[in-house]
């Protein structure tokens, strides 16, 4: 094929079928010719993860042929159900476009929304950059912005978001399901991903759906085959426990090996709430709300993972939706800074449970502001619960200006060009290392059930941090501890081992309902 194939030769095949098989064997034969060149120039580290890439396509091939299958009358109830919906939420649309535009909208096109929104509505632009150029941008974060600032905007912002929302779950109930087996299935690009992380995709062959935007709602429309029961087996905590462990940190290592990380850490961030050492007590007042609809768990939960991937308190602020003093203040306890003694003394009148008084008496003075020589103009370093987390920014920071090269744990190598000190750029090199070590973990678990539990136990999809499975009933238990066991694989991060432990859920549908696994069935 490859001494026959050319372009050219491409160009004269008749019939579309026959020319899109020529086609791809054409792309087949210039791969394997560029490869002869690209060889050679392999060091160990890059033939390793072409390796590693390599040996997932058994599994990811695997599960592609397989496919999930689908309860045809829980996906036809459920679309039903959606097709009234959207059909209201596009009339209230259209009521609001021809009201103050005089035409309707179409709410899929971004040209539409930038005229509507931008220039009708007269909302102040939202820019993004976007492959090295600034783009107007109407995504969800741009929305939801607008929606919190211009409250003439959240009518018509509420109702594109709710009709986005919808249009993913037709989306997905839509997708074909083939009519010999009932099974849908999708397409998993190994290599899909600058992390190493898979992605999922519609199949030119099966037509199935993104495996990520089946939500928990959309789950319970797959289910297990006769005479097997589901798992879903996923990584506890893994992206925080991956971070702990490659800054060094020993307070946020000390909080994900607890048992319970996001109480742990209120007590580290809140060390003057009324603790008692009693877990179920100490878990109780982890609980009590702290500030709008969000407990102290739940900000430790939800800004300390944006926290981590070097989020600002700007940021924090638009995704928590919370005032920006409170996001300050919590990046301050949580990983510490530089503040002014006037604002210190502040935030420990208005929120004086919370250790600010600590802060005052033990921050290190680093000045004052030029001809400034009162008190309350004074510079205070403080330390925060989590120093590591901020040191180890700073570490990549240097390394972005350096080399502008990540290499995770396993190998993993990414070369990050262009604008080295952009904070988009640092955010992703922060992210980079933690994702892409979970990434392969999960792989390397996948691979593990593939290889050594298959035909009994089968894989049927990878979603986020979660391998999604089945085994037979009469031996479920038993297969479920294997699958377990290949879950726990054990990694050297900065000399220390550390193993991510696995936690599974198991019933005949993919849903909400699905009862916890315990090895105390075996």
């Amino acid at each position: 094929m490859a001494v026959i194939l050319n372009n050219s030769d491409v160009g004269k095949i008749k019939g579309s079928e026959e020319k899109l098989w020529a086609y791809n064997a054409y792309d087949c034969c210039i791969t394997r010719e560029l490869w002869d060149t690209i060889d050679p120039m392999l060091d160990a580290t890059t033939r390793h993860t072409y390796n590693f890439e390599r040996g997932m396509i058994g599994p990811a091939m695997t599960m592609m042929r397989r496919g999930l299958r689908v309860d045809i009358g829980e996906r036809d109830s459920r679309l039903q159900s959606l097709t009234p919906l959207r059909a209201k939420l596009i009339k209230l649309l259209d009521t609001y476009a021809n009201a103050i535009w005089d035409k309707e909208i179409n709410h899929n096109s971004p040209l539409q929304l930038k005229k509507f929104l931008y220039e009708c509505l007269g909302l102040p632009k939202t820019v993004k950059r976007d492959k090295g150029k600034e783009k107007i941008s109407t995504d969800r974060e741009a929305l939801e912005g607008l929606r919190n600032k211009y409250p003439r905007a959240r009518p018509v912002v509420d109702c594109i978001l709710a009709l986005r929302d919808v249009d993913k779950k037709v989306s997905v109930l839509n997708s074909e399901v083939d009519p010999f087996d009932g099974r849908m299935r999708t397409s998993y690009n190994v290599a899909g991903t600058e992390t190493g992380r898979w992605s999922s995709s519609q199949s030119a062959f099966w037509n199935g759906t993104n495996m990520q935007n089946v939500t928990a709602e959309l789950r319970e429309i797959f289910i297990a085959d006769e005479g097997y029961k589901l798992f879903y087996a996923d990584l506890d905590q893994a992206e925080s426990r991956v971070v702990a462990y490659i800054t060094g940190d020993k307070g946020y290592i000390n909080a994900c090996e607890s048992g319970d990380l996001h109480t742990t850490v209120v007590k580290m961030v809140w060390p003057d709430l009324p603790w008692t050492g009693d877990p179920v007590a100490d878990r109780a007042i982890a609980d009590r709300k702290y500030y709008l609809h969000f407990s102290y768990r739940d900000m430790c939960k939800r800004a300390g993972h944006g926290t981590n991937y070097g989020l600002q308190a700007h940021s924090l602020q638009r995704h928590l939706k919370i005032e920006l003093r409170y996001a300050y203040r919590f990046q301050l306890m949580y990983y510490g800074g530089a503040i002014g003694y006037t604002t210190l003394a502040r935030y420990h009148k208005q929120d004086s449970g919370a250790g600010f008084d600590r802060m005052i008496e033990e921050g290190e003075v680093l000045g004052v502001a030029p001809k400034l020589d009162e008190i309350d103009k004074r510079i205070v370093k403080v330390t925060g619960a989590f120093p590591g987390i901020r040191g180890w920014h700073d570490t990549v920071a240097e390394k972005l200006q350096t080399t502008g090269e990540m290499i995770t744990p396993l190998g993993r190598r990414r070369q990050f060009w262009g604008r080295l000190n952009d904070a988009t750029t640092l955010r992703e090199a922060i992210a980079f290392e933690p994702q892409s070590t979970v990434g392969d973990l999960l792989n390397i678990g996948l691979y593990r059930i593939w290889d050594e539990l298959e035909p009994r136990v089968q894989i049927l999809g990878q979603v986020h941090d979660a391998v999604l499975g089945q085994a037979r009933e009469e031996t479920f238990d038993k297969d479920m501890q294997s699958v377990l066991d290949c879950m726990h694989n054990p990694i050297i991060i900065n000399g220390r081992s550390m193993v991510i432990p696995t936690s599974a859920e198991v019933g005949h549908s993919w849903s909400k309902d699905m009862e916890k696994w315990s090895n105390e069935n075996t």
